[in-house]
C-alpha cells in the first residue's frame, strides 16, 4: 500500500453498476420541470430587462444637431419604440418574474412535502398567503380607484 493506505476489505462492495439503469421519480422529475423552468424564466426576465435598459437608453441620448434635428430624432425613436412594442415588452418583466415565483414556490411546496408534511404545510401556507397578496393587490384597484395597490 502507498502512503499508508489501507486496503478495501471492510467496506461492502454495492450491487450497483454503471450499467444499472436509474430510476427518477416522478415526483422529482415535476420538481425540476418546475424549478428549471422558473430559473429559465428568470434568466429570460434577467436578460430582457437590460435589453430594454439598452433602448431606453438609446432612446434618451441626446443627438447632435439644431433644436428641430433633436426633437426629429426623439420623435422617430418614440414612434420605433411604440412600433416595436418596448412598451408591453417592459410591462410584461413583472408579469414573467411573477410566473417564475409561482412555478419556484409551487416546486419548492412538492419538494418539500415529499420531506416534511408539517414544513410543507407551513411553506405552501407561506406560498399561497403571498399569492393572496398579489392577486388582491392586482384586483383591488378594479374595484376601489383610489387604492395606492396598482400594479
Amino acid at each position: 500500500m502507498l502512503n499508508g493506505a489501507t486496503s478495501d476489505e471492510g467496506i461492502a462492495h454495492s450491487a450497483l453498476s454503471p450499467d444499472t439503469p436509474v430510476r427518477v421519480s416522478s415526483t422529482s422529475t415535476f420538481v425540476n420541470a418546475l424549478w428549471f423552468t422558473s430559473l429559465a424564466l428568470s434568466l429570460t426576465t434577467a436578460l430582457l430587462a437590460v435589453l430594454t435598459k439598452q433602448w431606453i437608453h438609446q432612446y434618451l441620448a441626446t443627438s447632435s444637431g439644431t433644436p428641430r434635428d433633436r426633437c426629429r430624432t426623439r420623435q422617430f425613436r418614440y414612434e420605433n419604440l411604440k412600433e416595436w412594442h418596448v412598451p408591453l415588452i417592459i410591462g410584461m418583466l413583472p408579469v414573467l418574474m411573477h410566473i417564475a415565483l409561482g412555478l419556484f414556490f409551487g416546486g419548492l411546496v412538492v419538494y418539500v412535502r415529499s420531506l416534511s408534511t408539517p414544513i410543507a404545510i407551513v411553506v405552501g401556507a407561506i406560498a399561497f398567503f403571498a399569492f393572496v397578496a398579489y392577486f388582491g393587490t392586482n384586483l383591488l384597484p378594479l374595484f376601489k380607484p383610489t387604492c395606492p395597490y396598482k400594479t
